[in-house]
């Protein structure tokens, strides 16, 4: 927080401190206009990944329909992945259920993908598939065939709050630092488990379970 509160003030100075054109001001202020942007979103995954761990009690739960929030994300995160040539392959019941807070689950899904945009590298796919039910729950796996992390002691952090992997990358994607925190949070919320592992043919692969639901 401390580092954009200070890149914003040290961008409006400048803009009030001299005279400068017109294409330079506009510069400046598109700078400090994405910091706030990455306040803003830092401060957002803050509050939520604290109302995560206060417990389960400030979250409904209930059936959800798992297809129809991933098709969410990805119509919402459409214009970033087509940006970078992304593409989504996704295997997934259109009537399997899993109990669970949709605004939650929603989270982890759109945190996974955002993660592969930032950090995945251009034209990969994303490849998510859910398994039949298992003891009461739903094992899935969410995949992309990007850059991977081959460093064994890193990628073990890789749940840890603000652990960079690539801080000059995150400096050009943004991002928070907290979207994977988060992501394993709520799955642990939920009951589940998670683990990520390098994929064979690259890329990573997170493997997670969440509790089965009824039908609807």
């Amino acid at each position: 927080m401390r580092t954009s509160v200070t890149s914003i003030r040290g961008f409006l100075e400048t803009v009030l401190n001299n005279k400068l054109d017109g294409a330079k001001q506009r510069q400046f202020l598109e700078r400090a206009y994405a910091q706030t942007c990455n306040l803003s979103e830092l401060i957002a995954d803050m509050s939520l990944l604290t109302k995560i761990e206060e417990g389960g009690g400030l979250f409904d739960a209930g059936g959800v329909r798992i297809a129809e929030v991933v098709g969410k994300v990805f119509a919402d995160t459409g214009d970033a992945m087509r940006e970078n040539g992304i593409t989504a392959e996704v295997e997934i019941p259109h009537d399997l259920m899993v109990q669970g807070n949709a605004n939650l689950l929603y989270s982890v899904f759109r945190n996974l993908t955002d993660n592969v945009i930032r950090h995945a590298g251009a034209h990969v796919r994303i490849l998510v598939r859910a398994e039949k039910e298992r003891d009461g729950c739903v094992c899935f796996s969410f995949a992309d065939t990007g850059s991977g992390v081959r460093d064994e002691d890193r990628l073990n952090r890789i749940f840890e709050r603000f652990y960079r992997l690539n801080e000059g990358r995150t400096r050009e994607t943004g991002g928070s630092g907290l979207g994977l925190a988060i992501v394993r949070n709520a799955i642990v919320l939920h009951g589940g488990t998670i683990n990520v592992k390098n994929r064979d043919g690259g890329g990573l692969e997170f493997i997670f379970t969440l509790p089965a639901g009824k039908m609807k």
